[in-house]
């Protein structure tokens, strides 16, 4: 199917299918999905601004989506959403309009600076979550084994998250007015200039490279707020709606949205996300980090395929590839999880 404003050619199921499949992936890691979204667009030759654009209008429609299901669970702090609100606006335009600024040198230029933005953060972020989340596992392993010696229950710890870095403990200290009540998150309190200016960069990532911020903002809830990831999760999905509604308008004025390509792969978003949503409540928070930094060692690595080793088809395969493994992976985790609950 041929696509005008973009100007390219693409198989629908291709675009329904990539919807599915982030949509189980956005839904599980509470996160709009731009990072498989803009990378894969990218992949079958849309432009780089158009793919940031579209990839943020359809990641609106699936948040909304997982955001209710999540809601639900009782995974959705509104406070700390209310307070990224006004951070996450500000620099949402900023970014959009550092996309307008790089434009003016030719889509070249555009597509070599946004690229090499994309292996930095997405490579780094990856790495980092990877280590963290092993060592929180072996760390709640050792925990369990210690409480069966000593003749105490571990059952009550299956799904309990722990993290490995007191950043966050640190960060809690902080006294700078005014302070905001996080009862759901655990924290008594904390500042507010904390979590608007972590709003603030990952809006500015938002409106530059087409992501909902979730790639940083649900690991800036883990690791610098001190949030239970599974509450990390919905949390961020309530804040997407926000920031991604934002993100698409202001780069549809400016030309940068193919309203077909999101339509299309929001069909298949809508059921991937419930499929996600559901699934965390069977998973370890630890679990569920390791698996989203393998997500984007496979989006990094589209994106080195394009770019610099210049390989177009290889990269649609290695993204489509591996989001369809890791959907599958949840879908597994969820099945499993529901027939343990009901032999238990």
């Amino acid at each position: 199917m041929y696509f005008p404003i973009a100007e390219v050619n693409i198989v629908v199921w291709y675009l329904v299918g990539i919807g599915f499949a982030v949509g189980v992936c956005g839904g599980f890691w509470g996160m709009g999905g731009g990072w498989i979204t803009t990378p894969a667009l990218f992949a079958m030759g849309v432009p780089m601004n158009i793919a940031v654009g579209t990839g943020l209008a359809q990641m609106v429609g699936q948040s909304v989506v997982a955001t209710i299901w999540h809601s639900k669970f009782g995974n959705i702090s509104t406070r700390v959403a209310g307070a990224m609100i006004p951070g996450t606006m500000l620099g949402v335009e900023i970014g959009a309009r550092i996309m307008e600024g790089l434009k003016t040198s030719g889509q070249a230029h555009v597509d070599e600076v946004i690229s090499l933005l994309y292996i930095i953060l997405l490579g780094g972020l990856a790495v980092s979550t990877l280590l963290e989340s092993l060592h929180s596992q072996r760390t709640l392993v050792r925990e369990r084994q210690r409480r069966v010696e000593e003749g105490r229950a571990a059952a009550e710890d299956e799904l309990q998250d722990r993290v490995s870095v007191d950043l966050a403990e640190r960060l809690q200290h902080l006294r700078l007015p005014p302070m905001i009540c996080c009862p759901l998150l655990r924290v008594p309190r904390m500042s507010f200039w904390v979590i608007f200016l972590a709003a603030a960069l990952t809006g500015i990532l938002t409106g530059l490279l087409g992501l909902g911020g979730g790639f940083l903002r649900v690991p800036m809830l883990v690791y610098l707020i001190g949030c239970p990831t599974h509450v990390a999760v919905g949390t961020d999905l309530f804040a997407i709606i926000i920031s991604g509604g934002y993100g698409s308008f202001t780069h549809a004025l400016k030309g940068n949205v193919d309203l077909m390509i999101a339509l299309l792969m929001l069909l298949g978003a809508l059921l991937g996300a419930q499929i996600g949503s559901f699934a965390t409540r069977y998973v370890q928070g630890a679990q569920l980090r390791a698996l989203f930094g393998v997500a984007l060692i496979a989006a990094t690595a589209s994106i080195v395929v394009k770019s610099f080793l210049d390989r177009p088809q290889l990269a649609v395969l290695l993204i489509i590839g591996v989001a369809g493994v890791l959907a599958a992976m949840i879908i597994g985790l969820l099945i499993r999880g529901v027939i343990r609950s009901s032999r238990s």
